[in-house]
């Protein structure tokens, strides 16, 4: 992201001992990245390495040039490099290599140098596999659009109200940013859904303005500048320019009586406000010091009383991390929203998180998933709670520089699942019983033992759950392909029978199992079918005089003739696992029957859905001689 080192500063200094043209080079480097000019800087360092020379502060300088740009491909090439002649990284060094690392996808090598850094701060670090499926649970929440008004330069959502979204993107004058070779930022307010237009120098000046917001009333504005007042620079004791807060007021429709924030301080930045809903509190990013400070950016909370006048700014140590944390939006229902590439749960580079206030305090944090986050950065959310709709910007694959995205939250479509297990020959409701939701892949979604008969899954996913499984001591287990869903609700009931058999011609030993099934045009054992086949091999083992014939079956797909054909290997299949199992072949039969005995009516011509045609891909197991 190229606006972040706006606000990310840094003290970086090189120390070397080369040769005369090396040294020359490098110090002009420095100079530039020092000043924060890493385009060129970066081409300095380059041709250096590209001549033969290795030196941990050289790829540390390459690496962090390309980090600090957000190209993180790259500066995962210096940063291995840096590794390869010194594994001993500083922890700085194994929280920027594992995040770049992270812009590719290696979370399991990227979480070897993230561990090592979160521990090295004392905070406990969960292995990738955990913090990935969390962020799962709550990826796709969202639907990410392209927007048309995206320049081609950097362009980032700096505040919205109601329809109006005011923009970041580079100025119309051709005074360029050192870092990244575009023009300083400007403030612009997007007309028509499609064109940016420029607030004047109002608000814009030669530097770089970005990041607002307004009161409710719609008549202060706070935003960041650079440090320019009175047509005069500041500058810190590097002699940097930084960034600060400002605020404006609106008499008679215009925007006037521009004032830098009391708080402000030269030596370090502060920017990116955002307030509460109640206008009560203004928030802000900034690297100063201080009490709380993890350190990077943090982001800070300060009174705001009806006077104009502010009180103490404190650290939101809730939120803040060792890295950055920066873009802080409240919307409407008190969500607090901002982004990081400090916390444990992501997915690289910056993500936007979000929490919510309880009891009037923010604590609890989370990454809002995919597709808004990435392994690139993802930030500057704004949210209109009220239509659930919202702007970000982002500099994935596909984006121009820093491009921005709309997104609207999809409701999630839920089913609640109920029913009734019954003793199939009585009717009574039985007790005790282990109810299971199954997906399509025979997977256990949700489990509960059910001790009034009825059973409710609510909240379960639309599409996820296919089948109900009862099971319960003394009866057989039954599984029921699921009803559709009307308005939200399944009802499926289960009849049970007991599971003593007798063991008598042309009784059907499949009673004992839960169904098995094969793949579509498959006839191969399935791991999940396998168990219940032990079933079999048991009751011929424990009955020898018993033989039993194997009858396969298929759906209707496909031509009649090659289902025979399928069913007598499924048939064949079935018979030699059991075989194989110990059991003599002379007491087994097989036959194939294809689709001429189906037990439903999807027969050909009739379309069903693909669990419907799975209950007629079977065996049997009757029994022909006991």
């Amino acid at each position: 992201m190229k606006y972040i080192k706006n606000i990310i500063l840094f003290s970086l200094l090189l120390v070397v001992s080369l040769s005369n043209s090396q040294s020359k080079k490098l110090k002009k480097a420095d100079k530039k990245f020092n000043d924060f000019a890493y385009v060129d800087a970066l081409k300095i360092y380059e041709d250096v390495a590209d001549s033969g020379y290795e030196d941990a502060d050289l790829f540390k300088k390459l690496g962090d040039g390309y980090y600090f740009n957000a190209d993180y491909i790259d500066a995962t090439k210096w940063y291995s490099k840096l590794v390869a002649i010194n594994s001993n990284l500083e922890p700085v060094y194994q929280f920027r290599y594992g995040q770049s690392l992270k812009a590719s996808g290696n979370y399991e090598q990227a979480d070897t140098y993230l561990s090592t850094f979160f521990e090295s701060q004392g905070i406990p670090y969960s292995n990738f596999d955990n913090y990935l499926k969390n962020i799962e649970e709550n990826s796709n929440a969202y639907k990410v659009s392209t927007v048309d008004f995206n320049t081609k330069y950097s362009d980032y959502p700096a505040f919205l109200k109601e329809d109006s979204l005011y923009v970041i993107s580079g100025s119309l004058t051709e005074k360029k940013t050192p870092w990244n070779n575009e023009p300083t930022s400007d403030i612009f307010l997007l007309k028509n859904k499609r064109t940016l237009n420029n607030l004047g120098d109002t608000f814009n000046t030669k530097f770089n303005e970005g990041s607002l917001v307004i009161t409710k009333n719609g008549t202060t504005m706070f935003f960041t500048r650079n440090d320019y007042n009175d047509r005069k620079r500041g500058r810190d004791a590097n002699k940097t320019t930084r960034i600060k807060l400002y605020s404006a007021l609106k008499e008679n429709g215009t925007w006037d009586a521009i004032k830098e924030l009391p708080f402000n301080n030269s030596e370090y930045s502060f920017g990116q406000p955002a307030l509460s809903p109640d206008d009560s509190k203004l928030y802000f990013v900034s690297d100063m010091p201080g009490k709380g400070s993890k350190g990077g950016t943090d982001i800070y909370e300060v009174d705001l009383f009806e006077d104009g006048s502010f009180g103490t700014p404190s650290n939101m140590t809730a939120f803040n991390t060792p890295g950055n944390e920066m873009f802080p939006f409240v919307a409407k229902d008190g969500t607090f929203y901002f982004s990081s590439n400090g916390q444990v749960a992501n997915l690289g580079g910056l993500d936007i998180y979000r929490s919510g206030a309880v009891g009037g305090v923010y604590n609890k944090v989370e990454n809002i998933g995919k597709p808004v986050n990435g392994p690139m950065d993802d930030f500057a959310i704004v949210v209109d709670s009220d239509t659930n709709k919202g702007y970000f910007a982002s500099n994935r694959i596909g984006a121009v520089s820093d491009d921005i995205y709309s997104f609207i939250y999809i409701e999630p479509c839920l089913v609640n699942y109920t029913g009734v297990v019954r003793d199939k020959k009585t009717g009574a409701v039985l007790d005790n019983v282990l109810v299971s939701l199954m997906d399509g892949d025979n997977k256990i979604l949700s489990q509960k033992v059910v001790t009034a008969g009825v059973y409710e899954f609510n909240g379960i996913e639309c599409e996820k759950a296919k089948f109900v499984r009862a099971e319960m001591d003394s009866y057989q287990t039954a599984e029921e392909l699921l009803i559709a869903p009307i308005d939200g609700l399944s009802t499926t009931n289960v009849l049970l029978s007991l599971r003593k058999i007798e063991l008598i011609k042309d009784t059907d030993l499949a009673m004992l199992l839960n169904p098995i099934y094969f793949d579509l045009d498959k006839s191969n054992i399935r791991p999940d079918a396998e168990v219940e086949l032990q079933k079999i091999v048991i009751v011929m083992r424990d009955n020898p005089a018993l033989k039993i014939d194997v009858r396969s079956h298929t759906d209707s797909r496909a031509r009649d003739a090659y289902n025979i054909a399928l069913s007598n290997r499924r048939a064949k299949s079935t018979l030699e696992y059991i075989v194989n199992a110990g059991i003599d072949s002379s007491r087994l039969t097989s036959k194939g029957y294809g689709e001429t005995q189906l037990i439903n009516e999807c027969a050909n011509g009739i379309k069903c859905s693909d669990q419907a045609h799975q209950s007629n891909r079977r065996s049997e197991f009757i029994i022909i001689n006991n």
